[in-house]
């Protein structure tokens, strides 16, 4: 499913008027119809409501002019909140019908809404801003948000809550908090992250009579089933593990080695057919916990973390991986960064950097510019943190935007981005993937050493790198989604999603 920003929505509009000619009337006249088609679904018999419409004065007011007509059809006890009676040309057609119709219609003031706060509604319909807002509510707007947030009605709100941001799903100021948003032709970006998402509740998508054919050079989807390839999990009577790849991860110290266990028990988990595992003899303490199928090549390490001069030892062993995964559990040293730029300047196979590889790439502009020249696949996963670090921005800015940072990343360095996250950014710098599944069981150290398993796993079994991140990403969360059918969120564990992956690939492949 498409994600749109506000102006593609607006370009969409426009097309659908001027190209089409289908008049702006009639998509209000839809849109309006399909949140009172929702209200009456949830609520059945009306006429003993108490419902009130707040409506601003752009075409999202519109909207709720729309909404309140059908509802005084069907229910006495409809009131009109305006807050300037100065609309947009549609919305006035509307506007006016309502008032030829009688129906209850108030200018806002503060003098009203204090007033309001001794009346009781049992559902509002909040139509006071749409997908353009830009800047922070305050003054009656706000006042007038923080009374719907208070009143204890059902929440409907037309397109999205009023007071989020649709391009980057932040809270202007203030947001009504809606129990339901009925959105139209397809989901905005402030529906699907965070905080936004918080703010809609549920999302209700509708059809208003737009073209399919108009909407064109959409660039931002949902992750879903159907955008996975899902064939290479079918194997051959007769093939055997040379089949499925060979996987290097170089990872692992004194301090974490548990990182280099779970990345490498999760690709040997999703399928690889051998996985070698590079990391110092100091980490191997902990190795009871790894899979005796992985092929461990213990290095000589210096105060317990991997070492340089230990590591070019193993540099034959390079021509036999499929991929390469750097970076989960090495901690971050010249030792880590001159491995890193070794790698990249000696050799070309696809290559997975996450943790402790980021946080060298982000300090080191030798190691940006040979992995942004490097030939092979690639694929980085940060998280917000280690975004921000890469782009030497402060964390809050990723978090505003999440989708600019995420393409900033995959367009600088010629790569796959995975930006880590409640909300998981998968993207080439051009095409992005939005992945929702997921819960806030995965929210554990180690979830991402998992995560940068499965990738390198789906690479070595024939996926490009992008269709590997997407895959991966999906599988992962799908996994922690499955566990919490049975388990609480609280007691997820990153290595039971490993040994969930089995279930998950079950139910990916049958759809």
């Amino acid at each position: 499913m498409f994600v749109l920003t506000s102006s593609q929505m607006r370009e969409i509009d426009r097309k659908a008027l001027h190209v089409i000619g289908i008049p702006e009337v009639v998509l209000m006249e839809n849109a309006g119809f399909c949140v009172f088609e929702e209200i009456k679904k949830d609520f059945g018999e009306l006429k003993d409501k108490n419902i009130a419409v707040f409506c601003g004065k752009g075409n999202n007011g519109g909207d709720g002019f729309v909404v309140a007509r059908y509802l005084a059809q069907v229910c006495p006890n409809v009131k009109v909140f305006l807050f300037d009676e100065n609309v947009t040309l549609t919305s006035k057609v509307f506007l006016d019908v309502l008032k030829k119709l009688e129906v209850d219609i108030s200018i806002l003031s503060e003098e009203l809404l204090s007033s309001l706060k001794t009346q009781r509604f049992d559902i509002i319909v909040d139509a006071i801003f749409g997908i353009g807002l830009s800047k922070d509510i305050e003054g009656l707007y706000k006042k007038a948000i923080e009374y719907i947030n208070s009143s204890g009605a059902y929440v409907y709100s037309v397109d999205i809550p009023s007071g989020i941001c649709s391009d980057s799903a932040q809270v202007k100021g203030c947001a009504v908090r809606a129990n339901k948003t009925v959105t139209f032709v397809y989901p905005k970006i402030g529906h699907i992250l965070y905080p936004g998402s918080y703010y809609c509740g549920k999302v209700i998508v509708k059809d208003i009579g737009i073209p399919e054919k108009i909407i064109k050079d959409i660039k931002v989807k949902i992750l879903t089933v159907e955008d996975l390839d899902v064939s290479k999990f079918y194997r051959y009577p007769d093939s055997h593990k040379g089949d499925y790849g060979k996987v290097g991860i170089v990872a692992g110290s004194k301090y974490y080695p548990g990182a280099a266990v779970l990345c490498s028990n999760a690709a040997l988990q999703s399928g690889c057919g051998l996985c070698y595992l590079i990391t110092p003899k100091e980490a191997l303490y902990f190795q009871n916990f790894r899979r005796p199928e992985i092929i461990v090549l213990p290095l000589e390490g210096k105060e317990g973390v991997i070492s340089f001069d230990g590591f070019v030892k193993f540099d034959e062993f390079f021509a036999k991986f499929d991929v390469l995964g750097f970076g989960c559990g090495l901690t971050k040293n010249e030792e880590v960064e001159k491995i890193l730029i070794h790698i990249l300047e000696n050799f070309q196979i696809p290559i997975v950097i996450d943790a402790d590889g980021l946080n060298t790439l982000s300090s080191s502009q030798k190691a940006k510019k040979l992995l942004a020249s490097y030939k092979s696949q690639k694929v980085l996963t940060p998280h917000y943190m280690e975004a921000a670090r890469i782009l030497n921005v402060d964390v809050k800015d990723i978090a505003k935007n999440p989708i600019d940072a995420a393409t900033k990343i995959a367009s600088e360095f010629k790569a796959i981005c995975v930006l880590k996250g409640s909300r998981t950014i998968i993207t080439d710098g051009d095409e992005v993937f939005i992945n929702v599944l997921g819960n806030p069981g995965m929210a554990k150290g180690g979830s991402g050493d998992v995560l940068t398993g499965i990738i390198l796993s789906m690479i070595a079994q024939g996926c490009s790198a992008f269709e590997a991140a997407k895959l991966a990403v999906y599988l992962h969360s799908l996994s922690a989604d499955i566990l919490l059918e049975k388990k609480t969120m609280q007691t997820i564990l990153p290595s039971e999603i490993i040994d969930g992956l089995d279930n998950a690939i079950r139910r990916l492949i049958k759809g």
